[in-house]
């Protein structure tokens, strides 16, 4: 454990825990302003740092506003009183950085700045700019946490897939199929949805329902057969019965767009070097206080249900489809396999904001083509394009490497 820093208070929480990442400092002093400091704010950054370093102290210094000498008085007597203090340079307003230039000429400090982007350090402390390339990891929990939210017990993560390589290579054949059948895919899951609701299974799981206004569906069976997910399918003139492998597999076949969100994660994760924690399904709690342990057995909210209010008592659930980290940088994911329109765009931007800040990156991930005949796509790219969200779309039509690649590509840097 290293000894302490000094942090100028940043509006970006990635800003403030930089040295916590990576030194796990016995102790971190804070200088900002009141209005920037403010308690809530406070409290997720105790939090996290709870989780990540429980044994670093924090410590918080307001200082004016518009006071050029006040803020230099504080910033000398921390200088004094922290004779091993390393000054960390990244947040911080102007005044504040103004009045550190000033005790920085006058007075020996070593200064450092940790790039939250790509992790590189650049340490001050011998005249000359040392560049020293490095890494520092948290986890999509940690980063929702250092938000002020939290991942509940109804992430798909924890509560719906295991991902086992027997499932991984189930998720790969019924991709095969979706692929295969593209638009026809959803008609026949909300069929599948449907019918799976109104005919229940019996003890033994073992479902039983009419043909009739089938179409398609029994085509899917017999493709789901083959690959070895639904068994002891029957089919006669008038029903069919059979049993899913398990429950996973129900909720694949059963809910349209779950297949895509699959097949994102597995590409994702298959080659674990390059994103260092990812999670399906996030069901965020915008306050961070649910329980998630009793939590697991509720009904999940309606996908990205945003309650604006300005009460106490605000008690929002959003649902992200994929959120990826590449070390302590979130990848915020929505995926559609159907039609798309501006209001997706909007969804995205305001959970990124709220849980991911400026570093955070957005992508919106469409299975059929953005650009069809009659579909406005160039007013959408332009508009996804300005809220700086990437659009990777006709998913159907790409090889797993090219979009991992693509995943990659969005990145910005050289993993």
């Amino acid at each position: 454990m290293s000894g302490t820093f000094v942090e100028f208070f940043s509006e970006e929480a990635l800003e403030n825990v930089m040295v916590i990442l990576k030194y796990k400092p016995e102790r971190v002093v804070y200088v900002g302003h009141k209005s920037n400091m403010i308690t809530k704010k406070i409290n997720s950054l105790r939090a996290f740092t709870a989780r990540v370093s429980p044994e670093t102290e924090l410590k918080f210094v307001e200082v004016s506003r518009d006071n050029l000498d006040q803020i230099i008085d504080v910033l000398r007597d921390l200088v004094d009183k922290y004779k091993d203090a390393k000054f960390e340079l990244t947040g911080g307003g102007e005044l504040i950085l103004i009045a550190f230039g000033f005790v920085s000429s006058k007075m020996p400090v070593d200064t450092l700045r940790i790039d939250p982007y790509t992790g590189t350090e650049i340490d001050f402390s011998e005249g000359e700019p040392v560049r020293k390339a490095g890494h520092v990891k948290m986890t999509v929990a940690d980063n929702m946490v250092l938000h002020g939210g939290s991942l509940t017990g109804l992430t798909g993560s924890y509560s719906t897939w295991k991902f086992t390589d027997e499932f991984r290579k189930d998720i790969r054949s019924i991709w095969n199929i979706a692929k295969s059948m593209k638009s026809k895919w959803n008609k026949c899951t909300a069929t599948i949805e449907e019918v799976v609701k109104n005919y229940p299974p019996d003890e033994s799981g073992l479902y039983t329902f009419p043909r009739s206004g089938l179409g398609e569906v029994t085509e899917l069976f017999f493709k789901l057969k083959n690959i070895g997910v639904l068994r002891e399918l029957h089919i006669s003139k008038r029903s069919i019965s059979f049993y899913f492998k398990n429950e996973m597999i129900k909720h694949i076949v059963t809910k349209t767009g779950n297949i895509l969100e699959l097949h994102v994660y597995d590409v994702a994760t298959s080659d674990n070097t390059k994103f260092t924690d990812a999670v399906i399904g996030a069901m965020i709690d915008w306050n961070g206080d649910r329980n998630d342990k009793n939590e697991k057995n509720e009904k999940k909210p309606p996908l990205t249900e945003i309650k604006y209010d300005n009460s106490t008592n605000i008690d929002t659930v959003n649902e992200i489809d994929v959120i990826l980290m590449r070390d302590a940088i979130p990848t915020f994911i929505s995926c559609k396999s159907g039609k798309v329109g501006s209001v997706a765009l909007h969804e995205l931007q305001t959970v990124t904001r709220r849980f991911g800040g400026k570093y955070a990156i957005k992508v919106l991930i469409m299975a059929t083509p953005c650009d069809n005949p009659g579909s406005g796509a160039g007013f959408f790219r332009k508009r996804a394009k300005d809220m700086h969200i990437w659009v990777i779309d006709d998913v159907y039509s790409m090889s797993d490497e090219a979009l991992r690649q693509k995943l990659i590509k969005i990145q910005g840097v050289t993993f």
